[in-house]
């Protein structure tokens, strides 16, 4: 009897550690990077592994809580996650905000080549989830690398310039601008932006207030300065063309931060049948319900309302429509792919 149990006890231990979230470190460059890997629920072995990539800002490793709601329905359905903290945030060192887009795309790089190490994964079961600013991560990943098999962009701009004139124009519509004050803000954005093209030193940025006319009162500090001036320039343009993995990109209709349908219009242009691309109803920059959360910023109020609502906060379509492109549409435009691949 006491044998019996013992042996009971053993196998709930070692289902429960096949559950069971695993923090972990890797290195890329002079930073130590710290992440979480999370298992697929209720099975031993995955079927894919997704690494998720943080958009702008700086970000733990589960965007304070807004990943989990996404991870939760993947894990169930037996996919692992692993998402790390930023540098310079959480238990990672460094400092994110002196890195450029192709720091990035390094750092990322870096991780898959972690994870499949550590845990045996191929390309074909390694995939990528990117945030927004990822728009200029991951697409150079998908032309260029030959480790991952997908790739899913949710709230991706092509252009940087064009996503921050969009921004611009929409935050002072909200603040209830004349056309004609917000056309002159916009011309105060292109003067700015010319200004920084000149890569001015941070004093002459702050002396010249070239930058902070109009409603921005307010000087970027010295890092995030830095920040712009490396990255100001950023365009994936010329990735979606070359991506040769099937690649999902989701854009909210009501998205506040980048132009939706504008970015849906200019890759439904591109002749490259790996992309499949979904413009979500009733959705916010990040996929949230925007009856509910349709705000530029996320506060501390909005914050507060997903917890409440966890995962009834998407938008009614983003996770069935994110299911099906992994569960079933992946796999048919990897399989025409390869197909045509071998005709030719």
């Amino acid at each position: 009897m006491i044998r019996n149990l013992s042996a009971i006890i053993y196998l709930l231990i070692a289902s429960f550690n096949l559950n069971a979230d695993e923090r972990l470190t890797f290195h890329h460059q002079k930073d130590t990077l710290s992440g979480v890997y999370f298992p697929p629920l209720n099975q031993d072995s995955a079927k894919a592994v997704i690494l998720f990539v943080h958009g702008d800002g700086p970000l733990a490793y589960d965007a304070e809580g807004y990943y989990e709601f996404v991870w939760q329905p993947l894990r169930q359905l037996g996919y692992a996650i692993f998402s790390w903290d930023k540098a310079g945030v959480g238990s990672s060192s460094g400092n994110w905000l002196n890195q450029s887009m192709l720091d990035r795309q390094s750092e990322v790089n870096t991780a898959i080549q972690f994870i499949q190490s550590k845990y045996g994964y191929t390309k074909e079961t390694t995939g990528l989830l990117g945030f927004s600013q990822a728009g200029w991560v991951l697409p150079a990943i998908a032309a260029q690398s030959n480790d991952i098999g997908f790739m899913i962009g949710i709230g991706f701009a092509t252009n940087w310039k064009q996503q921050g004139r969009y921004y611009s124009k929409v935050k002072h519509t909200l603040a209830n601008k004349t056309s004609t004050e917000i056309e002159s803000e916009l011309a105060n954005y292109e003067q700015d932006f010319s200004f920084l093209k000149t890569q001015p030193s941070y004093d002459k940025y702050v002396e010249s207030n070239e930058y902070v006319k109009g409603d921005d009162k307010q000087a970027m500090s010295y890092e995030r300065y830095q920040f712009v001036l490396k990255n100001m320039n950023a365009d994936a343009s010329k990735e979606y063309s070359k991506a040769s993995v099937p690649s999902l990109f989701m854009w909210g209709e009501d998205d506040l931060n980048v132009d939706a349908k504008y970015e849906f219009g200019y890759l439904e242009g591109i002749d490259n049948k790996w992309l499949t691309l979904k413009l979500i109803p009733n959705a916010s920059h990040g996929m949230l319900d925007s009856s509910m959360f349709n705000t530029q910023a996320f506060g501390l109020t909005q914050w507060l309302k997903m917890m409440w609502y966890e995962e009834d906060s998407f938008a009614t379509s983003f996770l069935p429509e994110l299911v099906q492109w992994l569960e079933v549409d992946r796999l048919e435009v990897d399989k025409q792919n390869v197909n045509h691949k071998a005709k030719h």
